[in-house]
């Protein structure tokens, strides 16, 4: 249990340190260099209910000038052993990375920066990073040479909360960032991928595009951004728990804000859209994802071409001519309810959450007036 000890007989003082309102304000007198590299606050495990229920003020060092300012100014002190582990452990960070190559053989077998991935389903805007963050860890230690590094840094006394865990978390990437790089994969929400038919069939598929460059430049082209899209669909089907292909699923996908100007659809499946309506090429100077060496480009939400195509054709029914268009393409989006959901509620009434491309086509007599003019 607790203890509290009378230290002195000094009277109490009242706390005058301001109270600080936002995680973005907490930061910024906290850590002021890097909140001048703070272009956007995503999360923090200061929310919004915490800081107007506590008074929270800001130090650098909470753990010291807090010790400090009860002393000097006769406050009562309050300490959990998680405040006084993380205050070694941020010391320890520094002289690591100070002493990162004298050090490497402690805690490494490798040279210079190993790369770490780790994915999580979920956005900037909600997905938990500090369950990446934890989950970054472990890859750590896969990596790292002492089997009992990460037990001996994470807390795990009876005050250990779930944010300390995730507190605990950076500051071990923290530690280690001279030996390695870290980077977080998010699945935009795709919890799954069904891949429908045989693998023969994608191999059918990709073996479809050797043909491509014999129509010329921009088909051949247009044949590089579908290679190796096609080749992870494949893939897919080899290595279905791939860490591999679980990042080139997260890589499908991604809208990125243009501010005030227009937002722009970045990730492989612009490989889908080459050219536009007029058959012109889309314009490629703005990068997006990067997939086996190939640079996609980002397209402007508002010129995604369509999917489909269509054809006069005059049709003679028996001495009758009818002047008609057919339709064909990938037109709308089907949404089920999937297997996993029906078997985990026993509904096959379940709400709708699995979507797939559909397709279908139309014949219809034209009107005089809609005819395209030439």
């Amino acid at each position: 249990m607790p203890v509290t000890l009378t230290t002195s007989s000094s009277r109490p003082e009242v706390w005058r340190g301001a109270k600080v309102l936002t995680a973005d304000a907490l930061l910024e007198e906290s850590c002021p260099e890097n909140a001048r590299r703070c272009k956007q606050l995503f999360q923090s495990s200061f929310t919004p209910e915490q800081l107007e229920e506590n008074h929270i003020s800001s130090s650098s060092n909470g753990l010291v000038n807090a010790v400090y300012r009860a002393y000097s100014n006769h406050h009562h002190l309050i300490l959990r052993p998680e405040e006084v582990w993380f205050a070694i452990l941020s010391q320890l960070s520094f002289y690591i990375n100070a002493h990162a190559e004298d050090l490497r053989s402690h805690f490494v077998a490798h040279e210079g920066k190993e790369e770490l991935s780790v994915t999580a389903v979920g956005t900037v805007y909600s997905v938990d990073f500090g369950a990446l963050a934890v989950q970054m860890t472990e890859a750590i230690q896969e990596k790292v040479v002492d089997p009992d590094l990460r037990t001996w840094l994470m807390p795990a006394f009876s005050t250990t909360t779930v944010s300390d865990q995730i507190i605990a978390a950076v500051l071990m990437m923290g530690a280690m960032q001279q030996y390695f790089s870290y980077n977080a994969f998010l699945l935009c929400g795709i919890p799954s991928v069904t891949l429908l038919g045989e693998r023969e069939d994608w191999v059918q598929l990709l073996s479809k595009l050797d043909k491509l460059p014999e129509l010329g430049a921009e088909p051949a082209q247009f044949a590089r951004l579908l290679r190796p899209v096609l080749q992870k669909f494949i893939i897919s089907f080899d290595e279905p728990t791939s860490e591999s292909v679980r990042e080139f699923w997260g890589l499908c996908a991604d809208r990125i804000s243009g501010g005030s100007g227009p937002s722009y659809l970045s990730g492989w499946i612009t490989a889908f859209c080459y050219w536009n309506e007029k058959g012109q090429p889309m314009d490629k100077r703005t990068p997006g994802c990067e997939l086996d060496g190939v640079q996609f480009h980002r397209v402007d939400f508002d010129d995604i071409p369509g999917a489909f195509a269509s054809v006069p054709m005059k049709v003679d029914d028996n001495g009758t001519e009818y002047e008609t268009e057919l339709v064909a393409g990938v037109i709308g989006i089907q949404a089920s309810c999937g297997k996993q959901t029906t078997a985990a509620t026993g509904d096959a009434e379940a709400q709708q959450d699995t979507i797939q491309p559909a397709s279908g086509w139309w014949i219809y007599e034209k009107e005089p007036a809609a005819e395209n003019p030439e």
